[in-house]
């Protein structure tokens, strides 16, 4: 994965700020995705509006590279960069629970859309 990030907190207690390119790879990912919604009639056809989307997933392998930490302090970059790659489990749970509400909240609109667009016979016909 490749992308632009920027970045201003604390990782497990430790201050980290950076904005750049990002790259990093993810591997072995198992997701578990539940959806709930509810049937609604309009204009006399029927439609789903998902009210919740959860997931849940592990991740069996990480890695991950950050440009420009520490306005570009290449130093404290690549400390911090070695840090993340050696220590990403603890990492990954402690940001797990925000990257799986942001993913449910992503898929849920995403759903919605296409419930609110189509009616359930023409999505799911018997």
């Amino acid at each position: 994965m490749d992308s632009d990030y920027f970045l201003q907190g604390q990782i497990l207690l430790l201050p980290i700020q950076g904005h750049g390119h990002s790259s990093g790879n993810y591997s072995n990912i198992e997701a578990t995705a539940t959806m709930t919604g509810q049937r609604v009639i309009r204009d006399g056809r029927e439609y789903m509006d998902v009210k919740e989307f959860l997931v849940d997933f592990q991740i069996g392998h990480a890695s991950v590279h950050l440009d420009n930490l520490f306005d570009g302090d290449k130093e404290l970059g690549e400390i911090m960069n070695k840090f993340l790659n050696e220590n990403w489990r603890t990492v990954a749970k402690e940001v797990q629970p925000i990257l799986e509400d942001t993913i449910g909240e992503l898929f849920k609109t995403f759903a919605n859309k296409i419930y609110h667009m189509y009616p359930l016979d023409v999505l799911i016909p018997e």
